[in-house]
């Protein structure tokens, strides 16, 4: 059975009701007021204070909010000089807007080591992301001395938010907008769908070539700074990547290639395999498959590029909760479980 979220304005609300009932289809209401939810879901709640002197409370940084991107960037900075045997800070390019595209390499001294990469933040709108891999980054960064063996046999890259521009925008002004903030030559529309901008099967299925749409594509494959960087970093390391793994929200999946297209591959049976792991890990419910079978076609997504383009064998999207109660929305006070969740799948 197929589902679709509409968000609809209360304008609306009789005409689309009168259309779904005469074509017998059979809806829910999730969320009755969204500006009221977006009112309240960065409330903080059972804040608990960090020990003075930790990089939570020199930079400000805690799961009990949606922080703002120069927090990240301050909590990263704070752990690079804290921790210099143990992590690298790399800046890797600069957004649209100029901010610093930061990513953090977590590992312990060694040769010939194999990596994983992780980032959030793709889509603007989706805070639960970076929230929950700046999460992932603390328990590494912080706990690592449960993680000896995983962080001695890798380097781990952890890119928290892929585009700050939106998200900063999001936070700010719209707090659904979904792409980035780079301008469009002959349009007065700003922004490309980040997701849609990689240049593997780019333009196909699912994107957009129209400026004010969602799903725009770009102008031409990697035509953003933040894909491009991100590109380049993992080029320059691609032998050595064992695994890509990104998170967005919302629906609570972990989705492997290919997404462009319903097509079969020879890697299906052990991406299907390894996702399992992942989706027991975290608990809920997890649905797996690869993406444009278990959603619909989109060409142009990271987790495709990252395994056609850079040869990353292991490539996965992990889709975030919830399924819909709270979509995008979800309240601050869940960000530490989510968090815990995402970061079980990673240790795996």
């Amino acid at each position: 059975m197929t589902s679709v979220d509409l968000m609809i304005s209360p304008k609306q609300i009789a005409i689309v009701k009168a259309l779904l009932k005469c074509s017998d289809i059979k809806y829910s209401t999730t969320i009755l007021d969204l500006q009221r939810a977006i009112e309240v879901e960065n409330i903080e709640t059972e804040h608990v204070p960090e020990f003075k002197g930790t990089c939570g409370s020199i930079s400000g940084m805690s799961w009990t909010r949606y922080q703002s991107y120069d927090t990240i960037v301050s909590y990263m900075d704070c752990l690079s000089s804290t921790y210099e045997n143990l992590v690298n800070l790399h800046t890797i390019g600069y957004s649209s807007e100029g901010k610093p595209l930061k990513v953090m390499q977590v590992g312990m001294a060694g040769n010939q080591k194999k990596a994983i990469w992780i980032d959030g933040g793709i889509h603007a709108r989706e805070w639960i992301s970076p929230a929950s891999v700046t999460f992932i980054l603390k328990e590494f960064v912080e706990n690592s001395g449960s993680y000896v063996n995983l962080l001695s046999k890798y380097d781990i890259y952890i890119m928290p938010s892929v585009n700050p521009d939106g998200y900063e925008y999001s936070r700010n002004y719209d707090r659904m907008w979904r792409k980035t903030r780079s301008r469009n030559a002959g349009s007065s529309c700003i922004g490309t769908d980040p997701n849609r901008n990689w240049g593997y099967e780019w333009g196909g299925k699912g994107a957009s070539n129209r400026p004010c749409t969602e799903t725009y594509r770009g102008a031409y494959a990697f035509s953003e700074p933040e894909t491009a960087a991100v590109r380049d970093f993992i080029l320059a390391r691609r032998n050595n990547m064992a695994m890509y793994l990104t998170f967005h929200s919302y629906g609570q999946m972990v989705l492997y290639p290919w997404g462009y297209e319903r097509l079969d591959h020879s890697d299906e049976y052990e991406l299907e395999r390894m996702g399992r792991v992942a989706a027991r890990a975290m608990g809920r419910g997890y649905t797996v498959g690869s993406a444009a079978k278990v959603l619909y076609p989109a060409a142009g997504g990271s987790d495709d590029w990252a395994k056609g383009g850079a040869g990353i064998r292991y490539s996965y999207t992990i889709e975030l909760p919830d399924t819909g109660s709270y979509g995008f929305i979800l309240p601050a006070s869940q960000i530490t479980q989510v968090g815990g969740e995402a970061f079980r799948a990673t240790r795996q």
